[in-house]
């Protein structure tokens, strides 16, 4: 099998979950090289069918192998490129590690009514739109999380277990909505430094300059 990593994503102002892989490849520090498919130009599927099995992006090529969805890659990654050769995505505690995973798991299957008031294009317009009271809830539900989990760090560091890990990667995107759309934080008080953290981080600050360099879209 070959050793370059090939990630197809979508545009980096509309796709969120393709930035959540792009980070955990850039947090991993592996070279790999990255595609962009078009999203507003594949209605039908029909490119990323070409390249993926679910016909969604990201996904990721690897030799033969062919791993779809920001989480199962992210477990790839771990898997095949393992600490301490690699920085790890997951704390190496157990109870902690649990606690990322099911933190990554709300994340991965929740917050459907954020995700659709607080769309990630519309976190790029000048002045996003106000977000509905059922997504405000889950944002601050979201917020709980990130308190409860900064509360209990044990490790030092900024993020939510000390050092940067995939929990902190598929946050990344919400976070970018959360401070798009100005969600208040008061209830979370150490929230605004976390999230202030990630966007520093310059994995997640290499897709969000280039994302900011794209025209932005109110639809695509």
């Amino acid at each position: 099998m070959g050793d370059e990593l090939v990630l197809y994503v979508g545009e980096k102002n509309i796709s969120s979950w393709s930035m959540r892989a792009f980070v955990a490849l850039a947090a991993k520090n592996l070279p790999f090289e990255e595609r962009t498919i078009p999203l507003r130009e594949d209605k039908d599927r029909a490119q990323r069918r070409r390249v993926s099995p679910t016909g969604r992006v990201p996904v990721l090529h690897h030799g033969g192998r062919v791993i779809p969805d920001s989480l199962a890659i992210i477990e790839y990654l771990e898997e095949t490129f393992p600490p301490p050769a690699h920085p790890a995505l997951w704390p190496q505690d157990p109870g902690e590690r649990a606690h990322a995973r099911w933190l990554a798991a709300a994340m991965h299957s929740g917050f459907t009514k954020l995700r659709e008031s607080m769309s990630f294009n519309l976190c790029f317009l000048p002045q996003p739109p106000r977000p509905t009271p059922e997504a405000l809830q889950e944002a601050a539900e979201m917020l709980s999380y990130f308190q409860d989990a900064l509360d209990r760090r044990k490790a030092p560091g900024p993020f939510l277990f000390g050092p940067f890990t995939a929990a902190d990667a598929l946050y990344a995107p919400a976070i970018v909505r959360l401070t798009a759309f100005r969600v208040p934080t008061a209830p979370a008080p150490k929230a605004p430094a976390y999230m202030e953290a990630v966007l520093s981080h310059p994995a997640v600050k290499r897709w969000m300059d280039a994302a900011r360099a794209l025209p932005p879209r109110e639809t695509y």
